[in-house]
C-alpha cells in the first residue's frame, strides 16, 4: 500500500511539473533566436547555405543574423549539391549588415521589413495601447483588411501579402499588439495567448470603423487567426467583418497543444492540464498575473458567421493542418481549405506566393 501511495504521489507530481512547464513555455516570450542556417559562401547576388529543410523550401525568405543585426531577403533555388550539403540561392536584397562566410543566422518568413521595402507608402500610426501600426490607404476607402500576426510574431508578418490586396484597391492596418515587442509588455511580462490581445484587435476595428470602414477582412496568422474568429463573435464592430482569411491558424488552444505534447511523446492530456492550470486560481505558478480563460477561442464547433478561407501547409509541424481540415469539413458551406504541400508554420505564402494570392483572390472574389 505505502509503494503504491509513494508511485502515485510521484505519478501526481510529475503531471503537475510537466503541466506546468509547458503552461509556462507557452506564455513566455522568446528569447534571442537561435542561428543554426550556416553561410558557407556568397557570390554575386547569391549565397550558398548550409542545407536543411528551411533552406531547401522553395520560396521567397528572410536571413536574419548576428541578433537582427544583419537581414536579406532570400529568393528562388539555383543549385543543390547532389551530396545535399549545400544549397545556393538567389539573394534578393539585403536590408541590413553585410553576408559574410562563417556567419550563422535564423531563417524566418518574414520576407519584407516593412510596406516600403515591398515598394508601398505607409502611414505611421498608432492606436491605444500604444500599439503602432502601419496604414496603406487604398483606393476604396470603404474596404480594409486588417493584418494580424500570430504568438511571438510582429506586424511585418503580413508585409508580403500587402501587394495583392492594394492591388485589388483594400486600405490596409498591419497591427501591433501588447507583447508583441512593437507593442508595450504586458503588466506580467506573459503572453495571454488572445484572452487580453483580443482587446488591440477591439481596438483596430473602432479605427477601422472610425476612419471610414463599411467592410473589413481580416487577415489572421496562427494565434491572429483564433483572435480574427473570436471577433466576428465578440466584437462591437463584428457588422462590418465581411471574411476571413486564416493562414495556418490556431483554431484551437487544446486541441493544437494536445498534438504538440504528443508529438514530444507526453501524454496529450497534459495540454488539459496546463490550460486548467493557467485559467485556475493557481495560473500565478505559470507566471502569469491573470487566469486566462482560452476556451472562448475555441470556435470550431460553431458555425461561422462568414465566409472563411483557410491556408495551411501539410508539413506545418506545430498547428497541424488536421484541426482546418476538421473546421472545414465540418463547416463545408461557409469554410473553404486551401492545402500547402510545403512551408513551415505560417511560410505558406513564402514557400507558394502565386498559391496563396491566387487562392485568396478567388476568393474575395466570390464572398465580397
Amino acid at each position: 500500500m505505502r509503494t503504491a501511495l509513494l508511485s502515485g504521489a510521484v505519478a501526481l507530481a510529475s503531471v503537475a511539473i510537466i503541466s506546468v512547464h509547458i503552461a509556462r513555455t507557452l506564455t513566455t516570450p522568446s528569447g534571442e533566436r537561435l542561428e543554426r542556417v550556416k553561410i558557407l559562401d556568397t557570390g554575386a547576388g547569391t549565397v550558398t547555405l548550409k542545407a536543411d529543410p528551411d533552406t531547401l523550401t522553395p520560396g521567397v525568405f528572410s536571413l536574419y543574423w548576428g541578433n537582427r543585426a544583419g537581414h536579406a531577403r532570400i529568393g528562388a533555388i539555383l543549385a543543390h549539391d547532389p551530396s545535399g550539403e549545400t544549397v545556393i540561392r538567389i539573394v534578393e536584397q539585403v536590408y541590413t549588415g553585410s553576408l559574410e562566410p562563417g556567419t550563422t543566422g535564423y531563417w524566418s518568413g518574414y520576407a519584407y521589413p516593412s510596406p516600403g521595402a515591398i515598394g508601398l507608402i505607409a502611414d505611421d500610426v498608432i492606436l491605444p495601447g500604444p500599439a503602432p501600426a502601419w496604414l496603406i490607404r487604398g483606393r476604396d476607402s470603404g474596404r480594409w483588411v486588417i493584418h494580424i500576426h500570430g504568438l511571438g510574431g510582429r506586424r511585418a508578418t503580413g508585409v508580403r501579402t500587402t501587394p495583392l490586396f492594394d492591388r485589388l484597391g483594400f486600405t490596409q492596418l498591419l497591427i501591433s499588439y501588447r507583447g508583441d515587442g512593437d507593442a508595450p509588455a504586458t503588466p506580467d511580462g506573459k503572453h495571454h495567448l488572445g484572452h487580453t490581445e483580443m482587446d488591440d484587435v477591439e481596438a483596430a476595428l473602432e479605427y477601422a470603423a472610425s476612419n471610414g470602414a463599411t467592410s473589413i477582412i481580416l487577415s489572421g496568422w496562427s494565434m491572429g487567426a483564433a483572435m480574427a474568429l473570436a471577433a466576428t463573435h465578440t466584437s462591437h464592430h463584428r457588422h462590418l467583418i465581411s471574411g476571413l482569411v486564416l493562414t495556418a491558424p490556431v483554431l484551437s488552444w487544446r486541441e493544437t497543444l494536445a498534438f504538440n505534447t504528443a508529438a514530444a511523446r507526453l501524454p496529450a492530456f497534459l495540454a488539459d492540464v496546463a490550460l486548467w492550470i493557467l485559467r485556475s486560481p493557481l495560473h500565478g505558478v505559470a507566471g502569469t498575473g491573470q487566469p486566462l480563460d482560452l476556451r472562448p477561442l475555441d470556435l470550431t464547433q460553431e458555425g461561422p458567421l462568414v465566409p472563411v478561407l483557410l491556408l495551411h501547409s501539410e508539413a506545418d509541424s506545430s498547428t497541424p493542418i488536421s484541426i482546418s481540415a476538421a473546421y472545414a469539413a465540418r463547416f463545408p458551406d461557409q469554410v473553404q481549405l486551401v492545402p500547402f504541400p510545403a512551408g513551415r508554420h505560417t511560410q505558406e505564402w513564402n514557400a507558394d506566393p502565386r498559391l496563396w494570392e491566387d487562392s485568396v483572390e478567388e476568393w474575395l472574389s466570390a464572398h465580397s
